[in-house]
């Protein structure tokens, strides 16, 4: 298959096809329902009789086999003319976009220059189209294959009545691109009929509901959608462990099932945890759930809409930061998106939009539970439960790219041309941070960053993170015991030396007129004060958030 292939498709011949099927679908209807009246007649009785409804009978099943293939074509040719024509539709706006940019599309989906007056083309639009391109070609492929396994079927006299009912008997949505970029997500996403699109949904959530780059709507109807399987999945789980633990003499003694049975219980009340979250949130996105692949629970939750947002902000925790953490992250998250909105609207830009994200999608060094990288936490404040910031880099490490891609898939997925995106990190989360957006891809999208209680994040400048001059701030309360781990320089230079801009944390009068209280500790930065007010960090965070630094207090 190429593109030519699909702008060829004759959906007109495709309609004629279904209604001549459906015509026939009728005519053995109506012969259907002549012999069942002809053999109820009630005078007509003795051998002959009997005969010609046994003939009519053997007639009649004849005709059921028939009507069974022929529903499940005309059904097929029904869905083909739906695919067809989106993937036709998709086509088109492809086309239009490579002309408009000075490229056009080859058959095989690459891009070549078309005639004419040059005009610029980045090359992340290339890749784009690009990327489009191909996914319809797949997306067509697909459709053909499976057409063909119906027909075949079919022809075989494979077909059963009532086969239509079922799911997986027309054509089905193909799976996303194993190890897709957001871009190739986005582009399957794009090149999928809305029928199909249904079909992830409802039967494969878990292809969408953590991929980046699809729509954040899609993530979170994929996501809820998950909790019930997930609870029976994790139930089962824990009763299987239970059951070695109660066969074994010496339990959990020489085993990890004690640990085992303790992360299977902790995700399920992190379950509960999420589903609480969702109700009370019901203009929430929950754009990632991840029980599978790690110890504890990942999640992301979104406030807003990050797809039709002009200005997005990701916040990254630190160190025991956990899925009931989520909640907390929330309240921060929701005061942040007020207070960005009220400075837009005191700046006359009451049109632009705001979406706040709370994302857990890597699992920081925790002190608590029975796994080998939890640690006891000896010291609230200076003992080696801050330290594990600096030691454990492994964690941040292996957080980076999750949390680079999920940048992009908000890039990606959002329908303006360029959100605005700031990146937001807390304690050991402004280490990951860092590292994210230092993360080798295509491109950065961040525009903006803010570590805030950072024991450091592995940069100097705004150069070294992929910012421009001028989009890099720091922020560290006075006695913030983080500062007993700056000291020992494994994850960069210490934050208030580096040459990042240095905001005030301190008491001040905003220049919104409010009075706003300093911020304390460590935990302290996005929270509000007895008043009611974000701090004078928060007010910071906010107003960067809003793409206007130059109101912040320094």
């Amino acid at each position: 298959m190429n593109l030519r292939d699909i702008a060829r498709w004759d959906t007109s011949a495709l309609q004629a096809v279904q209604r001549s099927l459906s015509a026939r679908l009728a005519t053995i209807g109506f012969v259907q329902d002549r012999l069942a009246d002809i053999g109820r007649l009630p005078t007509w009785q003795a051998d002959a009789a009997d005969a010609a409804r046994r003939r009519f009978r053997i007639a009649a099943d004849d005709l059921t086999g028939e009507v069974a293939a022929i529903t499940v074509v005309e059904r097929l040719i029904r869905e083909m003319v739906d695919a067809v024509t989106h993937l036709q539709a998709e086509l088109d706006g492809l086309r239009e976009a490579a002309a408009a940019h000075g490229m056009a599309l080859s058959d095989n989906g690459d891009i070549i220059d078309a005639p004419g007056p040059t005009v610029d083309a980045a090359a992340a639009r290339r890749d784009e189209l690009r990327a489009a391109a191909r996914a319809l070609i797949l997306q067509a492929e697909d459709l053909v294959a499976d057409a063909a396994a119906v027909l075949t079927r079919a022809a075989d006299g494979a077909t059963e009545p009532g086969e239509t009912d079922r799911p997986g008997t027309g054509l089905s949505a193909p799976a996303p691109p194993p190890d897709g970029s957001p871009l190739d997500n986005r582009e399957y996403w794009d090149a999928l009929p809305a029928a199909q699109r249904r079909e992830v949904i409802e039967q494969h959530p878990e292809w969408v509901g953590d991929r980046d780059g699809i729509p954040s709507a899609v993530r979170h109807e994929a996501n809820v959608g998950r909790f019930d399987d997930e609870r029976s999945r994790w139930e089962e789980e824990r009763a299987r462990i239970r059951e070695r633990l109660d066969r074994n003499r010496f339990g959990g003694a020489f085993t990890d099932d004690d640990a085992a049975l303790w992360y299977a219980e902790q995700k399920l009340r992190d379950l509960g945890d999420l589903e609480k979250l969702v109700r009370d949130h019901p203009d929430g996105r929950l754009m990632l759930l991840d029980l599978q692949s790690g110890e504890r629970t990942m999640a992301a939750f979104a406030l807003g809409d990050p797809d039709t947002a002009d200005h997005i902000s990701v916040t990254t925790p630190g160190i025991d930061t956990t899925v009931p953490s989520l909640r907390g992250m929330t309240d921060e998250a929701a005061a942040l998106k007020a207070e960005t909105e009220r400075q837009l609207d005191l700046a006359d830009r009451t049109g632009e939009t705001v979406s706040t994200i709370a994302w857990l999608g890597y699992q920081p060094p925790a002190t608590t539970g029975p796994g080998n990288y939890d640690v006891p936490f000896l010291d609230q404040n200076l003992g080696r439960g801050w330290l594990v910031d600096s030691w454990q880099s492994d964690r941040a490490t292996a957080g980076a790219p999750k949390l680079a891609s999920f940048y992009d898939g908000l890039d990606v997925a959002s329908q303006k041309p360029d959100p605005h995106i700031t990146a937001l990190g807390h304690s050991y989360g402004s280490y990951t941070q860092g590292l994210a957006l230092q993360d080798p891809g295509p491109g950065q999208p961040v525009d903006d960053a803010v570590f805030y209680g950072s024991p450091g994040f592995d940069a100097n400048d705004e150069s070294d993170l992929g910012l421009a001059p001028g989009h890099g701030f720091v922020m560290r309360a006075h006695d913030d015991p983080i500062a007993v781990a700056d000291g020992f320089g494994r994850l960069g230079p210490d934050p208030v030396q580096t040459h990042l801009e240095q905001l005030s944390v301190r008491e001040a009068t905003t220049p919104d007129g409010v009075r706003r209280e300093d911020a304390d500790g460590h935990s302290e930065y996005p929270r509000p004060s007895g008043n009611g007010e974000l701090r004078t960090s928060g007010y910071n965070m906010a107003v960067i958030v809003a793409g206007m630094p130059e109101l912040a207090i320094r």
